[in-house]
């Protein structure tokens, strides 16, 4: 966890230097999304089981990876198809509940929605919901499960952004036998080609 938690920072650093570094290239760099933009985008960073008051603890943390890949469609709308993993914790047990989700949702431009919307802008805040194939290896039994997020992405390259995600997967009878949800935090690099 103590290996995690350095790349975590380290990413986290780096992804802050960046926004120093480019944002009078960002100004000037054409990043519209539309036409053919076709992306990937790869992301680490922390999860937890539950939100109540109790989930609030240290041990009920586990590393989240969330990798996807999808199209712009137009500037206001894309197309995604994702994975995320590995485990979570709970706070009824040691154990790590291991499991893997593979979803796909539609991406909205919310800074698109505005009339002054530039496309070469620096910064751009995204709201994305779907849904997915949620299997656990503690249950042995697939699940549907619903993914709700907002993005926030920063301009590095023309090619390249970084992004800081805040999402949920949500489901009935994922880890508890009632409503249940796995909030995480990812932080990671987008590259449109």
């Amino acid at each position: 966890m103590k290996a995690f938690r350095k790349v975590f920072l380290f990413l986290l650093l780096l992804f802050f230097r960046f926004n120093f570094l480019v944002a009078q290239e960002a100004e000037k760099a054409g990043a519209d999304h539309g036409g053919s933009a076709w992306f990937v985008n790869a992301g680490i960073g922390v999860q937890m089981s539950g939100i109540k008051d109790e989930d609030f603890v240290s041990h009920n943390i586990a590393p989240l990876i969330n990798i996807t890949a999808g199209k712009w469609f137009s500037k206001e709308l894309a197309l995604q198809a994702g994975y995320k993993g590995p485990y979570y914790n709970a706070i009824a047990d040691d154990k790590k509940h291991h499991y893997y989700f593979l979803y796909g949702e539609g991406l909205m431009n919310i800074n698109s929605l505005f009339p002054d919307y530039d496309p070469a802008a620096f910064w751009r805040l995204l709201l994305h919901a779907g849904a997915g194939y949620y299997y656990s290896q503690d249950y042995k039994r697939p699940n549907i499960c619903a993914n709700f997020g907002i993005s926030n992405y920063l301009l590095l390259t023309n090619r390249l952004k970084g992004f800081l995600d805040v999402s949920a997967i949500v489901g009935w009878d994922i880890y508890q036998g009632d409503e249940d949800i796995l909030p995480g935090v990812t932080m990671g690099i987008s590259y449109s080609f």
